[in-house]
């Protein structure tokens, strides 16, 4: 059979440089739309993870309160240097002193229940963990704060919450549990220029305005922490779970995404902080 010029050359043709960069550029787009997808998809889970998490201890917390006639779990006891996660030991983490052992039988380790799985061991330093001390997963704590600041003032680890007189809350006394955090990310960033962040674990969720006997005062270092794609994970005192933005607040520190939800401590972190014994009152 007889081929024309043509039809040879027709066959014979490849793809030229302008055609082949058209293709690769097709396919480059491609796989960023892919990547993009999957890295949301990755978030994603890692926030319902998560969640799944704080719906665990949420549910602690409510064994503890049906154990000991309806109270919160304190945050601290500083005659022994307990915390909620564990005992403080000169060598070690106790995690099996913790106030919350009895209803979570999880260690306090990598990968563990106590940590989200967007701020793993070696994201941040060690809070707990003695100075001179090297980084071992011993001093591990938790990446999720603990509201002791309104649920169990008489005993928070700071003095001055211990000595406002403000009362140790129940199940039944908390005002609009459905608003009132009981644990969120947490993350402290120790620099105070907002260029290079200096962070460590907190296990304690600090409030927009912190109580100082004459008054309440800003908070410069908060610990609430947006690190789900500018959300924070709650779990409230009515057990419930969501993630939360902003609402109106500010990131005391934008690069570590570290900040409050909302700009007063009503309604979520302390509702009834207007009503704390104070003389001389301060504006913000």
């Amino acid at each position: 059979m007889a081929y024309s010029n043509n039809t040879f050359y027709l066959r014979r043709r490849g793809f030229t440089l302008v055609e082949l960069l058209a293709v690769i550029s097709i396919i480059s787009l491609l796989m960023s739309i892919l990547l993009a997808a999957l890295n949301m998809a990755r978030c994603q889970a890692k926030a319902m993870l998560c969640l799944s998490n704080l719906r665990q201890m949420g549910l602690a917390v409510y064994f503890y309160a049906a154990d000991y006639d309806g109270y919160f779990p304190p945050g601290y006891q500083y005659q022994d240097n307990i915390y909620w996660w564990g005992q403080k030991l000169p060598d070690r983490i106790d995690h099996t002193k913790g106030f919350f052992w009895p209803y979570i039988k999880s260690e306090l380790k990598k990968k563990s229940l106590y940590e989200c799985p967007s701020q793993p061991y070696g994201s941040y330093k060690l809070q707990a963990k003695h100075p001179g001390q090297p980084d071992d997963p011993k001093w591990i704590t938790s990446t999720y704060g603990y509201n002791d600041y309104y649920l169990s003032s008489p005993c928070a680890v700071r003095a001055e919450v211990r000595a406002s007189g403000h009362p140790w809350q129940k199940m039944t006394t908390v005002t609009n549990p459905s608003k009132v955090f009981v644990f969120a990310d947490t993350l402290l960033d120790w620099d105070d220029t907002g260029r290079k962040p200096d962070v460590s674990n907190n296990a304690l969720l600090e409030p927009p305005d912190l109580y100082k006997g004459s008054g309440w005062e800003k908070n410069d270092f908060p610990t609430t922490c947006f690190r789900h794609r500018d959300k924070t994970a709650v779990v409230f005192a009515d057990g419930h779970c969501r993630l939360m933005g902003l609402e109106d607040g500010q990131y005391s520190h934008p690069v570590s995404k570290i900040g409050s939800v909302g700009t007063t401590n009503a309604p979520h972190y302390v509702p009834d902080y207007e009503s704390w014994p104070v003389s001389g009152r301060r504006q913000r």
